[in-house]
């Protein structure tokens, strides 16, 4: 039964939307809506008519598709095949009879919702009982649809129907997409960096007093030269590296931007500017886009470049750990076989053997070796 419903439900919902649902008795759910879609064309053929040739199109057939992939709308069609199952009102349904008198559309609705979902048929947009993640799900799940490419919405952990931390679906969704972009970014640095470093492009200039140039650095791959790296550089970089997450994450700054966390229904991937009265003064230019290049966008411009950066991103983080799987393994990405500097330390780890005189170093590099066999 629930296969019939989904079919049903996704051939209503795929044509347009002729339910109005501004009579008080609140939002409805997809499968809802088809449900009465579905009835309102066995009514009137003319709906049904365009229903059929929406569905010759491709994107009529496509929508249907991606439709019925849904894990919210199969959940729905699954919670009212249930409910008609149960209640016996499939076959009342679809009777013909239930249709030879016409009923005051606003009790028909009622009538209607009430007998496929009691809860669903009284519920009001201010007070709607449905998780606000769904709807953080339906669009993560348009988000990877609209996207180009064989691949589509892929999940298969679930993780974007997990709550991280005892926090809602929406919040965690929030923190799903926010690291992909910002890891996608830290990617999209990392390749060219480790691209300009193999092919012997350098800064020009020196990187501190004791290294007056590079030639401590030839020979070495770009995992290498981190680690050769004076240690004070390496720290003042994961300083400023903290600073910035910190402020990221901190609702003052987010606050003085006039901006949301991302977990708290904010936009993932915002950096917010340096707004409060202590930054402002020291750096009035935002760190994100600081003159200005996407203020005059359009928000449709925005999302289009938002969606390039997240495909940039991905293709960055596949290409990074390409080139440094490579080059700890030989042999390991056969394109790139020979063609990468070889690298035998740890690439995970911030801190080598060298660094023993920093605190919890020696506890760190010690408890990561039985979980990395190669180490030992």
């Amino acid at each position: 039964m629930c296969s019939i419903v989904c079919v049903f439900v996704g051939l209503a919902v795929a044509s347009a939307r002729r339910v109005q649902t501004s009579s008080g008795i609140g939002e409805l759910t997809d499968a809802e809506i088809g449900l009465l879609n579905l009835k309102n064309a066995m009514k009137n053929p003319s709906l049904m008519k365009e229903t059929a040739q929406a569905l010759r199109s491709p994107e009529g057939s496509g929508e249907l598709v991606k439709m019925m992939a849904n894990p919210r709308f199969q959940e729905q069609a699954k919670r009212i095949a249930d409910t008609m199952r149960a209640t016996g009102v499939f076959t009342d349904f679809l009777k013909l009879e239930s249709y030879a008198k016409e009923e005051d559309s606003t009790k028909t609705l009622q009538s209607v919702l009430l007998a496929l979902n009691p809860v669903g048929a009284v519920r009001k947009n201010a007070a709607r009982t449905q998780s606000a993640g769904m709807s953080a799900l339906d669009e993560l799940i348009e988000l990877a649809e609209s996207t180009p490419g064989p691949v589509q919405y892929w999940d298969p952990l679930k993780l974007s129907e997990k709550e991280f931390w005892g926090q809602s679906n929406d919040a965690t969704i929030g923190f799903l997409r926010h690291a992909e972009i910002k890891h996608g970014r830290v990617a999209m640095a990392g390749f060219v960096g480790y691209c300009l470093h193999e092919n012997g492009i350098r800064w020009p200039f020196p990187l501190s007093s004791s290294l007056p140039d590079y030639s401590s650095f030839e020979g070495l791959s770009a995992p290498d030269v981190w680690d050769a790296t004076p240690q004070a550089a390496r720290l003042q970089i994961l300083a400023v590296i903290g600073f910035f997450e910190f402020w990221s994450e901190w609702s003052t700054s987010l606050e003085a931007d006039g901006m949301v966390h991302y977990m708290r229904g904010g936009k993932p991937g915002q950096f917010p500017a340096f707004n409060t009265i202590v930054t402002n003064p020291l750096t009035p230019l935002p760190l994100f886009d600081p003159f200005g290049f996407t203020k005059d966008l359009s928000e449709e411009e925005k999302a289009k470049k938002l969606l390039r950066e997240v495909q940039n991103g991905r293709l960055a983080m596949i290409g990074l750990f390409s080139l440094i799987s490579e080059a700890r393994v030989p042999g390991a990405v056969p394109a790139l076989a020979g063609l990468i500097k070889p690298y035998d330390g740890e690439v995970m780890g911030p801190f080598t053997a060298a660094d023993a005189n920093l605190p919890g170093v020696s506890t760190m590099l010690d408890g990561v070796k039985p979980l990395l066999p190669y180490l030992n």
